[in-house]
């Protein structure tokens, strides 16, 4: 399966991004061996079906069946962080809907946009049906790198969690895929050491070769082919052209973007560079299939980018016949054979172009020599073929499905007991429901702790009466707030794991059991939680775009910001007790605090994507009484938490 939110291939590098032509091409280079299903953004479902109806050739993919997926609205956010959070949801919902019974041998998402995120951590978190799912991720270029090749890093939230979320699937997808050259040496250097284990899959590439015709004698004739772009290196090429004498030309091919200076129109900004140089000219993007004829016109490529992945431009411009110039960035190191498909510039930047520019400007023929030469068509052929590609996607499917990071448990263990500390205060209406789903859980070995705090009324005698049905602790202290019975919970239990449940809140009965299959076979993993439902104080679920809280895990550096990490209810390895506790003086936000303290430790959690306990939303709520009202107060008492908990403050000395 390829999931993609881009699809037309025809719109092409000139004027939008190449990765609907990678995805149409792949389609059809794994028909003969694969039943391909496409995940497709249906923002391009009409313009898809309008094209299928009048049986456009262009719409090419093999045959491979399409499962579109909704492209949300800005009021349709909720409980989601960001755009793309809620997209790559609704990628694993449509993927969930698309094989009800068993997943695909193989996702492979792009990682731009991090659209495969959400399905990444459900395959991470144990979901039955990724269990056999290879789930790959292909490196383009992602947003994070094209944002700061682009000039222009933004501090909004919404952008800067996409960064996270593609750096996660880049981390913790079970393999990476790229095409050669520098890409995946690049990602490394920009990354890190935590990505995870990369292949080679070459892209694969139909087009058939052109004739360019033979060249005129005169000045040499370039071309730029792609969006009018700064990580393109645009800017760089004008300059370097501009400083060179005699005769040329150069006609800059591909759509305008706003990546001049302050958000400027780029187009704009080379036109007032060029200040009317008749030897610059500027055309407007084109259709894919209308690329060779504007090839054919010219004698050399140009393709001065900064960085660039595997771009399809250069491979098409050398099937029309010309050889490139380009520098050793990403795929292009690879494309570009120094005197055989062309002249690889040493360096990015003006200086370096000129340099390589201008011999061949005062020596057209040089350059001419290499056009429509055999060389170029046979290199495309070794970077693109078929039946190669074909066997490197079946050695990918042959890999092992064990999820990384995993390890087996020991035969004959017994399951560990998890505590389910419960504090209590004046929910009577609501604590039996919450004890029946403790007790509901398809995980057995458990402790139920109720933690009375402080509520000794008429109506509180309903835990006498829950002592009497169901085999647990009711234990009592005068009241001191949600943390602190927690912490005096979490002090009396004898369980491995702890799971601290408000005393109006559901679980699934699932919850306990996925949480300790994670945690008893990932020793990084620090504490399990899942998405969660609100429901009402009758407990109807809420309608849309409000169904629940999406967290992300503690993982995230957000976590200082937002609570991204998650909410109380989790499953907790039962000696970060031992050093961290939920800070007892906060009358709200202790769980964000407990997640941050976490966080700075090098502690992370996991976070399942399904909703397995309900959250009840109640008029009364803490949330709503003591949250939101005194919302800046208490991130500046939990500001004050979270440094006195990370001090030292008696004298190690005395």
């Amino acid at each position: 399966m390829l999931a993609t939110r881009e699809l037309l291939p025809f719109h092409g590098p000139f004027g939008g991004g190449g990765i609907g032509a990678y995805v149409a091409e792949t389609a059809r280079a794994l028909q003969p061996i694969a039943d391909v299903t496409l995940l497709v953004a249906d923002w391009l479902k009409p313009e898809h079906d309008a094209l299928a109806a009048a049986g456009d050739p262009r719409l090419d993919h093999g045959g491979a069946r399409i499962l579109w997926v909704p492209v949300p609205e800005p009021d349709e956010l909720g409980g989601f962080y960001a755009h793309m959070q809620l997209y790559a949801a609704r990628v694993l919902e449509v993927l969930r809907a698309g094989f009800p019974d068993r997943g695909p041998d193989l996702v492979e998402f792009c990682d731009y946009l991090g659209e495969g995120f959400c399905t990444v951590e459900a395959r991470r978190a144990g979901d039955p049906l990724l269990a056999e799912t290879l789930i790959a991720v292909r490196l383009h270029t992602s947003v994070e790198i094209c944002d700061v090749l682009n000039g222009h890093q933004t501090a909004l939230f919404d952008p800067r969690l996409t960064r996270q979320i593609e750096r996660r699937t880049l981390e913790q997808a079970d393999v990476l895929l790229h095409g050669g050259g520098d890409v995946l040496g690049t990602y490394r250097r920009w990354y890190g050491d935590r990505l995870a284990p990369a292949v080679r899959v070459r892209h694969p590439l139909a087009a058939e070769p052109t004739d360019p015709g033979p060249a005129p004698d005169g000045p040499l004739r370039m071309l730029y082919v792609g969006r009018l772009e700064r990580r393109k290196g645009v800017e760089d090429l004008v300059e370097a052209v501009a400083a060179i004498g005699g005769d040329w030309s150069l006609s800059l091919l591909g759509a305008d973007t706003a990546t001049g200076p302050r958000g400027a129109s780029m187009r704009r900004v080379l036109e007032r560079g060029v200040a009317g140089d008749g030897r610059i000219r500027f055309l407007d993007a084109v259709r894919r299939e209308q690329l060779p004829q504007a090839m054919a016109e010219h004698d050399l490529l140009v393709l001065p980018s900064r960085w660039e992945c595997w771009p399809y431009v250069a491979l098409e411009g050398m099937l029309a016949g010309l050889p490139l110039v380009a520098p050793p960035v990403g795929g292009l190191t690879e494309m570009v054979v120094d005197g055989r498909t062309g002249w690889r510039v040493p360096a990015t930047g003006e200086e370096a172009l000129r340099a390589t520019l201008e011999p061949l400007v005062l020596e057209p023929a040089r350059a001419r020599a290499l056009r429509g030469g055999a060389a170029l068509r046979d290199h495309v052929a070794a970077l693109t073929d078929a039946d190669a590609i074909r066997g490197e996607y079946e050695r990918l499917l042959a890999r092992p499905r064990a999820i990384l990071g995993r390890v087996a448990r020991p035969a004959g263990e017994p399951d560990p007991l998890v505590s389910i500390v419960i504090p209590y205060h004046r929910m009577h209406r609501f604590v039996t429901e919450t004890v029946d789903s403790a007790f509901a859980q398809s995980y057995r070995r458990i402790e139920v702790l109720l933690i009375d705090d402080g509520s000794f009324g008429p109506d509180d005698g309903v835990l006498a009466e829950l002592a009497t049905r169901y085999p647990l602790t009711v234990l009592s202290q005068p009241n001191r707030g949600l943390a602190a019975a927690r912490n005096f919970g979490i002090g009396q239990s004898r369980g491995r794991y702890v799971l601290p449940l408000d005393a109006d809140n559901l679980l699934e009965p699932e919850f306990v059991a996925r949480a300790v299959a994670i945690l008893e076979t990932e020793p990084d993993v620090h504490y399990v939680s899942s998405w969660n439902r609100y429901v009402d104080e009758h407990g109807a679920a809420l309608p849309e775009p409000n169904v629940g809280y999406q967290p992300l895990g503690n993982w995230s550096p957000l976590v200082e910001e937002r609570n991204v990490a998650g909410d109380g209810t989790a499953v907790l390895r039962r000696r970060l007790f031992d050093r961290f506790r939920y800070p007892p003086d906060l009358t709200s936000f202790e769980d964000w605090a407990l997640y941050r303290l976490l966080h700075r430790a090098g502690l992370h959690g996991r976070v399942i994507p399904e909703r397995l306990w309900r959250y009840r939303v109640r008029e009364d709520s803490m949330l709503r009484t003591v949250g939101d009202v005194h919302e800046t107060r208490l991130r500046a008492e939990m500001e004050a938490q979270i440094a006195e908990e990370e001090m030292t403050w008696t004298s190690t000395s005395a």
